[in-house]
């Protein structure tokens, strides 16, 4: 995005392509001085920010957004907007992998749906606890919970809401190895995200359907799946989708004997999580990248899978 604000008009892209990239950010007219409304905008405002870094991966910077969002909302009585503060932060503390944190704000937001009646936002956080079970795990309660927000999203027309659901649910189904089941899920919540613009839902689909490819095997199929994610994430600025595929296309080459490929996209991988602040998987790359570096190409390298991390999976995303 920022080669559109290059000086020389030469080197920037024609006005369609930088209209493509900034027409996802957005605007909020500003502030006039301190008005009874002052912190009802300096919280829309605030979540607004926090959404930006949220989408860009940069979660750090996406809780302080939130938090500032949370604490305007709270002095303003506006309780729409501290339900959504309080699902920023519980999705952001998802993706940095403070689960606890994650299920103490979902459920506060969703008290607050309960009580102002808020159909959207009780499917919101619905969606979002789901996620938080399936990555305890916790698959039947995954299932339940995406299902219910999936209904919710249904009946008010939410296609949004719907694709993110079908996706979820077809990570249930990865996980516990109904691959059929899980490509058709992802398919289908792929198509929706085509038909309504959103790059980045499509573009984590992508990555799961090349982690579906991989666990089965199909190495080109994966490899294809994982280039087109990761064209639409650095199109896009996306640096948690971006260090999930480099660190997917590491594993794929690794399985191969493919270790002088495999090393560069580990070091990568690695970088991107420091940037993001996920120490956890920052790690797990360091010792993949030591273990390529040292192994060197091998045409006969096993494809067991030593350690449970030993999976090109997506690190705390969608």
């Amino acid at each position: 995005m920022t080669d559109c604000w290059a000086f020389d008009p030469q080197n920037r892209p024609n006005i369609s392509q930088c209209h493509s990239e900034v027409k996802w950010m957005p605007s909020i007219p500003p502030l006039k001085g301190k008005t009874p409304h002052s912190n009802a905008q300096s919280a829309e405002l605030f979540y607004e920010i926090g959404r930006i870094h949220e989408s860009q991966g940069n979660f750090k910077e996406a809780i302080s957004g939130f938090k500032q969002a949370l604490s305007a909302a709270r002095s303003a009585g506006d309780q729409a907007m501290s339900w959504r503060a309080l699902r920023g932060l519980g999705a952001a503390s998802y993706a940095t992998a403070n689960q606890a944190e994650a299920q103490q704000y979902l459920t506060q937001a969703q008290d607050i749906c309960n009580q102002i009646g808020d159909d959207r936002g009780q499917a919101d956080v619905l969606h979002m606890l789901a996620k938080v079970y399936r990555d305890q795990s916790k698959l039947t309660e995954a299932e339940e919970f995406y299902t219910r927000a999936h209904h919710i999203f249904s009946r008010i027309g939410h296609d949004q809401g719907r694709a993110n659901t079908l996706h979820g649910l077809g990570n249930v189904s990865r996980e516990r190895s109904h691959y059929p089941e899980a490509e058709e899920l992802y398919n289908q919540a792929r198509d929706i995200y085509a038909r309504i613009g959103d790059h980045t839902g499509r573009a984590n689909t992508l990555q799961r359907l090349g982690s579906l490819s991989y666990k089965r095997s199909e190495y080109i199929k994966a490899e294809e799946l994982f280039n087109q994610a990761l064209e639409v994430y650095s199109r896009i600025g996306d640096n948690l989708g971006r260090a999930n595929v480099n660190k997917g296309l590491g594993h794929l080459y690794r399985v191969q004997g493919l270790n002088t490929k495999a090393a560069p996209l580990f070091a990568e991988a690695r970088r991107l999580y420091a940037l993001i602040g996920d120490s956890e998987v920052e790690e797990n790359c360091s010792y993949w990248l030591a273990e390529v570096s040292k192994e060197g190409d091998s045409s006969t390298t096993s494809l067991s899978l030593p350690r449970n991390d030993d999976v090109p999976s997506l690190a705390q995303q969608q």
